[in-house]
């Protein structure tokens, strides 16, 4: 197959890929998809930096045995402890691997006035302060304002985006930040489903959505490289899982408006992940 057909590996701990997924299936309309939900191991977000650099591993390993020309790795926590490892390995292939940290933190300095720039995400992409570190190198001016909302997932994932509990729940997390940022990173792949929320929550702040901002980065990445498919061509969508194909069919309809039609489950190994070890 010519590597240009060759379908882009987007992978998450679970569904929340998914709004990255759909992002990229608007800006590169003709590429192929290959996307794996890690849905055995999800969520990320509580596990050790040890563990989610395995789990990284086993997947990126998965992926390109497979084959794939581009990684993308639609995982806020996920970018934050894999990404350097992955770029290392995949280098030697010459496949490019594209967080969604440093796509997100240039739109967000871009789209600031004052250079105050918050950060909302989960406990393990907070506590891991990538963002602030990605902010500062692009910008030694930004003043970061971090806040982890951990409860924000369940209750996207249960469907409850525009529910009275979840507009409560959002409106604690988001009153610390009510004085500081201008401009406010959505640092995980859930939010973009309650950017609404967010902004009549908050309604004189900018949310950067991070999936749209990592799926311009990878339409440039591949057109760097040549790798970009050719126009007016169908593209194919498939989609695999660690666990639970039904609940994924039903949750994932939430972020696509539609079942994924080729669904498929698999099983992740050390096997997999010996391709992308150091």
């Amino acid at each position: 197959m010519n590597r240009k057909d060759l379908p882009i590996g987007i992978f998450d701990s679970g569904v929340g890929g998914l709004t990255v997924f759909s992002a990229i299936a608007k800006t590169l309309p003709y590429e192929n998809l290959l996307y794996l939900g890690d849905t055995a191991r999800v969520p990320y977000g509580s596990r050790s930096p040890e563990t989610i650099l395995r789990y990284a591993q086993r997947i990126a390993g998965h992926l390109t045995n497979r084959g794939v020309k581009a990684l993308v790795i639609a995982c806020n926590t996920a970018t934050s402890y894999a990404l350097r490892e992955l770029q290392d390995v995949a280098a030697r292939e010459s496949i490019p691997v594209i967080g969604v940290i440093q796509p997100g933190s240039i739109d967000a300095v871009q789209s600031s006035k004052t250079q105050k720039i918050g950060v909302i995400g989960t406990e393990g992409t907070i506590r891991s302060r990538k963002y602030e570190e990605a902010l500062q190198a692009l910008s030694p001016e930004v003043q970061t304002y971090t806040q982890p909302c951990p409860l924000l997932v369940p209750l996207i994932e249960e469907g409850w985006t525009k529910d009275p509990v979840t507009v409560e729940v959002l409106r604690r997390y988001l009153e610390p930040l009510k004085e500081g940022p201008d401009t406010i990173i959505m640092g995980c792949t859930h939010y973009p489903l309650i950017t609404e929320l967010m902004e009549q929550t908050l309604p004189n702040v900018t949310f950067i959505n991070s999936a749209v901002a990592t799926s311009k980065f990878c339409k440039s990445e591949l057109a760097l490289r040549s790798l970009l498919r050719k126009e007016h061509t169908s593209p194919q969508y498939h989609f695999l899982v660690t666990d639970n194909l039904e609940k994924f069919r039903k949750i994932s309809y939430y972020f696509l408006g539609q079942e994924p039609q080729s669904l498929e489950l698999v099983d992740l190994t050390e096997e997999d992940a010996e391709r992308f070890k150091l």
